[in-house]
């Protein structure tokens, strides 16, 4: 990522210099940045050093479901800082009780699906699948089985530590070849890109192959060694890649069939980002689907602070009790947990998942209007909610696609921050296509979607008119 028109003064550069020099960046090469200070944030923007505005238009990590407005930041903020005075460390070790963390725990209790009845939180979303996975392990040791594999999907990611490294699948290695060889038990079976089906299928002639593959792979590897099922409802680092609505319940009834846990990952997916109709705090209320380990982070706290949960159901909780096990020294702290009851009250009480579902599906109109049926370049929006993905080909009758050294979607990035809008892009070098994500955060208005689709519209078409100019299109 680059921004070409940021001229910063003397102080912000020196401190961008300091950084180049001094810092490590994730997913970015070691020994550069970006090159701009984010300096500070209002509405749905943030600001460079220089006070140049830039449309949040994937929530940085899709993840600032509140965004930036002022209100919301002083609220939470207060909370903070009350407890931050009143307890600002409290160990959920050896039983230790809080009021915070019990408020967490009862805001989060009236948004799950229903039948998960037990929580425990972690620092992160990493950090929670990593638990849900041991968790799942340790339960069906409890029963007194020998399960212990997992199998999640390609295109799938899950986290960074060793065991969600191992899980993770998108990304062709670069998440785990560094550090292999990796866990073992770990398995992998198609997921739903449907674009560019792995099993040549065509949707939904196909019946949803790729979810039956799941059950195959069961009954090849023996049910009695399958401990658990992760998924995700709709891939987000892959570039917003949604499951079909058929394949969620499909793989509850193959997993209750062979006694296998279902996982929902919904670190990226939970807290309203995925919110369609009425509105819907997870991506897996869609279809009425309730799994039996589900993850959180991200949207708990508006990621104004880091959290990370798991909810659990009543019989994976019974099958645990009585036992115990440790945990990191962050789980559950007060401050985070305090933070997070007022940003679950805050969603509930301003109706904001009501509201992302109307906005997510003005702008997936819109998108499809302005952007799909008109540029020779954007082949398809995708997504439930405000978690949208755009695909990029050069050739929309084949489908011919972009290569990774053609650079297209960084230059679609990079043009799109010269404008004034932020967009997660991906391409064929790390996921399945080229695509980018258009996921704002959930307050975002109608008008502000039209804004950052003018942004789009200009880029693509500039992008377009580079082509020719360049000579890579006739």
């Amino acid at each position: 990522m680059a921004f070409r028109k940021y001229d910063p003064n003397p102080v912000a550069k020196a401190k961008i210099d300091w950084d180049r020099e001094h810092m490590v960046h994730w997913v970015y090469p070691i020994g550069l940045n970006c090159g701009f200070i984010m300096d500070h944030a209002d509405g749905i923007s943030y600001y460079d050093s220089e006070g140049f505005q830039i449309y949040d238009g994937s929530s940085q990590l899709m993840c600032v479901e509140l965004g930036y407005r002022k209100e919301y930041m002083e609220e939470v903020a207060a909370v903070a800082s009350e407890q931050l005075k009143k307890l600002p460390m409290a160990t959920n070790f050896w039983g230790m009780v809080n009021d915070a963390t019990v408020a967490a725990g009862q805001e989060l209790q009236k948004i799950v699906p229903e039948g998960l009845d037990a929580f425990w939180f972690a620092p992160g979303g990493g950090e929670a699948v990593e638990s849900a996975l041991q968790v799942c392990r340790w339960y069906w040791k409890n029963q007194g089985t020998q399960k212990y594999k997992f199998i999640s999907l390609e295109n799938c990611y899950h986290g960074m530590y060793w065991g969600t490294a191992t899980a993770s699948k998108v990304g062709r290695g670069e998440f785990s070849n560094y550090m292999a060889p990796m866990v073992p038990g770990f398995l992998a079976a198609p997921d739903y890109y449907c674009y560019r089906c792995t099993l040549n299928h065509k949707y939904p002639e196909c019946g949803i192959e790729c979810v039956k593959q799941i059950d195959k792979i069961i009954q090849m590897e023996d049910k009695e060694t399958v401990a658990g099922v992760i998924v995700e409802v709709e891939h987000g680092t892959a570039g917003s890649v949604p499951s079909p609505r058929e394949y969620l319940p499909m793989l509850r009834e193959i997993c209750d069939r062979n006694e296998v846990s279902l996982i929902v990952d919904e670190v990226m997916t939970g807290f309203g980002r995925c919110s369609e109709g009425d509105g819907n705090a997870f991506a897996c209320q869609i279809t009425g689907v309730t799994p039996d380990f589900m993850t959180m982070a991200k949207g708990i706290t508006s990621a104004y602070i880091p959290l990370g949960a798991v909810a659990i159901t009543r019989e994976i909780a019974d099958g645990l009790e009585g036992h115990f096990t440790s945990g990191p020294t962050y789980a559950a702290h007060p401050v985070s947990c305090a933070v997070a009851a007022k940003v679950m009250e805050i969603y509930q009480r301003d109706r904001i998942f009501e509201h992302a579902a109307k906005v997510g599906a003005y702008a997936k109109q819109q998108i499809q209007e302005r952007l799909i049926d008109t540029s020779p370049i954007a082949q398809s929006v995708t997504g439930y909610g405000l978690l949208l993905g755009i695909e990029l080909v050069k050739d929309k009758e084949t489908g011919e696609d972009y290569p990774p050294e053609s650079h297209k979607m960084m230059r679609v990035q990079d043009r799109a921050l010269d404008k004034g809008l932020y967009i997660r892009v991906c391409d064929k070098s790390f996921a399945p296509g080229n695509r980018f994500v258009f996921a704002p955060p959930l307050v975002t208005t109608e008008a502000e979607v039209d804004a950052m689709i003018d942004i789009l519209d200009e880029t693509l078409k500039e992008e377009l008119a580079s082509e020719y100019a360049e000579g890579s299109r006739a």
